[in-house]
Order: C-alpha cells, then sequence, then structure tokens
C-alpha cells in the first residue's frame, strides 16, 4: 500500500500522512464522514473504520437512520451484533436496544420532545462507553470504535445548535478513552451544514464513487492538505 504525504497549508514540512493516523490512533480522534454515495459504499467505509474482526476492539453502532436488524451490515466481516464486544443502539424507531450477552437491554423509553430525544441518545452513548471501559479495566488506545450512521435525523429533529452540543459531548467521552469514532453525514460537500460542522471534527472524509468501483476517501485534516486511497485503520 503506497504511502501519501501531508503537506500544512501554511507550509513547514511534510509529516507522513500515516503518522497523522497513527497519532489519532494514539490519542482518539471523531472523523466526519461527508458524501452522497450508495449505502454499499457507506457501509464499506464503516466496517473500514470499525476496524477488522482480527484485532481486539470494542463496538458502538449508533442508528439513526437504520434499525438494529441491519447492523450486520455495517459489522466487518467475522463480527456479529450479538458479540459480547458489540454495542448496538438503536434510535431510528425511538428504542434504545443493547447487542452483546454482557449487555443487559434497556426498556424502551418514551420521550415527549426531540430535545428529551436527543439527551437519551446522548446518556445511552455514555452508558455504552462506560460498560466497555469498565469491562477492559480501562481501554487501550483505539480499542473503542464508535460509529454513528448518520446525522441526518438528529439534524432534522432538532436545531443545529442542540445538535453542536450533543456532538461535543460524544466527543470529548470518545477522546476521553483514546477510542475512534465517525459521523456519517450523506450530504454533498457543498452543503453549507458540512462546512458549519466540520470545525467540530479532528478529520474529515469525503468519500466519491465512479463506475461501482471501491470508492476514493479524501482526507481533509485542519491544518493538512490530503488526498489518499483506502488506508488501514
Amino acid at each position: 500500500m503506497p504511502s501519501s504525504g501531508i503537506s500544512f497549508r501554511w507550509g513547514s514540512g511534510s509529516p507522513e500522512f500515516h503518522d497523522v493516523l497513527a497519532d489519532f490512533k494514539q490519542r482518539g480522534c471523531n472523523i466526519l464522514v461527508t458524501g452522497r454515495v450508495s449505502e454499499t459504499t457507506t457501509n464499506r467505509t464503516t466496517m473500514q473504520l470499525l476496524g477488522a474482526s482480527t484485532e481486539e476492539r470494542k463496538r458502538v453502532l449508533v442508528l439513526t437512520d437504520t434499525t438494529a436488524r441491519y447492523a450486520n451490515s455495517k459489522l466487518p466481516g467475522g463480527t456479529n451484533a450479538d458479540d459480547p464486544d458489540v454495542w448496538v443502539i438503536d434510535w431510528g424507531d425511538d428504542e434504545r436496544s443493547v447487542s452483546g450477552s454482557m449487555a443487559v437491554p434497556e426498556t424502551p423509553r418514551l420521550t415527549t420532545s426531540p430535545e428529551d430525544s436527543i439527551r437519551e441518545l446522548r446518556s445511552d452513548i455514555v452508558t455504552a462507553v462506560s460498560f466497555f471501559d469498565e469491562w477492559a479495566d480501562g481501554l487501550t488506545p483505539s480499542e473503542l470504535r464508535l460509529s454513528f450512521d448518520s446525522l441526518i435525523k438528529p439534524l432534522e429533529r432538532c436545531d443545529q445548535e442542540a445538535v453542536e452540543r450533543f456532538l461535543r459531548t460524544i466527543m470529548a467521552l470518545i477522546r476521553g478513552v483514546s477510542g475512534m469514532a465517525h459521523y456519517h453525514l450523506p450530504v454533498p460537500t457543498s452543503n453549507p451544514v458540512v462546512q458549519e460542522l466540520t470545525p467540530l471534527f479532528d478529520a474529515r472524509v469525503e468519500l466519491r464513487q465512479s463506475n461501482g468501483l471501491v470508492p476514493e476517501q479524501r482526507w481533509h485534516i485542519p491544518e493538512y492538505k490530503q488526498t489518499t486511497n483506502w488506508v488501514q485503520l
């Protein structure tokens, strides 16, 4: 796999792209994934960012646009939603579900407002991450992987300011355990919301697809410019 360099926007040096990714893996990161592509492409990206099944990972799937019965289509091969190190949160129908033999399912709760709903979602994510952190007696860097399948529904239900507050809390939680999280926003890069939300994240990945081939990932990292093909996370 060829390596690529990164150039600073303002010059002065060119650290290797994979060095930046290694730093992300060590200290934790939150990545925004944009681009309107096929569901197959989105799932392929999710699998990659969740890490290979041969690696020791604790995976949290937050489903806002699909339901838990489709969770396996987003997980790496050899990994199942019923595995004890996989936790699925289904927000698509305002239900919370937990997958994994070591976790205890919660009773679905009724919400009275979009604000209550997103607060409950935040609580569910905190519960999942805390559970894995306690189970592992302290997570190692990049051991925790979280996938947020779509930010569209939260943005439709709540005002953007509330969504940004929600994201800041979850991002701080992920960095606190040196985990890696990615959040899909399936809209074109030209959409204003992409530019408005991008500063919240450590990096943005723009997905592009052509002729049914494996899509290109274009990485946008603050203070850097870089375009690269598939990289091993």
